[in-house]
């Protein structure tokens, strides 16, 4: 008999698929020339640029909830990665990664327009977005910190490269896990089968299915990113592999 796993513990399980997947292009980083890593990097600071606006609209959104609980706990996200993104270009400027000198990624551009108009759905789908992507980032500083470490290596960037590296261990030091932990305490306990959750203390009314489909969506969309990103990293060293041989 298989496990029934609440709304918080499915959206976990989906999100590990998601993640293991993402890993595996990502174990040997020698394959790829540090010019693709450096690009790999600078898409990433475009979803942290943008999140602080996709926390702030989903906390607007679950304003509507009947507690204020949500809200709140999206508004303290906020407010710990409000001027984060400021951190993180000039960490990446200072190895020589210029964010104001990229050219746009139109996949990239698609991933973030679609997270930002999740954002104004119904609160409960809403709820279960913000879980899965505050779940992923984890995922997210763990790999980009070891493409950080790999990058500053090969440009012998040495203390220059130590704001990046900080960045990546500021989240993952305890900030992007306490956004995880204190929303998944929203959807604990909760059920698909379960048509609405009527509120309890400060746990507002939740319609489990929304906030499963909130879930499933977000990292639908994280995987199609991310799948976008490999395929023009395996292009992109590949055309400087064939470039060298010619020359």
């Amino acid at each position: 008999m298989s496990e029934v796993l609440d709304v918080e513990k499915t959206i976990d399980k989906w999100n590990e698929t998601f993640t293991s997947n993402a890993r595996k292009p990502l174990q040997d980083l020698s394959r790829y020339n540090t010019e693709t890593l450096e690009w790999l990097m600078m898409e990433h600071f475009q979803f942290s640029f943008r999140n602080c606006q996709f926390l702030w609209d989903a906390a607007q959104t679950a304003a509507a909830f009947d507690t204020d609980a949500v809200n709140k706990e999206l508004v303290r996200n906020y407010k710990e990665e409000s001027g984060h993104a400021a951190l993180y270009k000039a960490a990446l400027l200072k190895v020589g990664s210029d964010v104001e000198a990229r050219q746009e990624f139109k996949p990239t551009t698609h991933f973030l327009d679609s997270i930002g108009k999740l954002c104004h759905r119904e609160p409960s789908f809403v709820l279960g977005l913000m879980f899965a992507t505050e779940t992923a980032a984890i995922f997210e500083h763990q790999v980009f910190r070891d493409v950080s470490v790999e990058v500053i290596s090969r440009l012998a960037a040495g203390d220059a490269g130590k704001p990046l590296v900080g960045f990546h261990d500021l989240h993952l030091e305890g900030v992007e896990q306490s956004h995880k932990d204190e929303l998944g305490i929203f959807l604990r306990d909760i059920y698909a089968g379960q048509h609405v959750v009527s509120k309890q203390d400060n746990r507002p009314t939740i319609y489990p299915q929304q906030a499963l489909e909130g879930g499933r969506e977000g990292i639908d969309l994280m995987a199609e990113w991310w799948g976008k990103l490999f395929a023009e990293m395996n292009e992109m060293s590949k055309g400087k592999m064939v470039h060298a041989m010619a020359v």
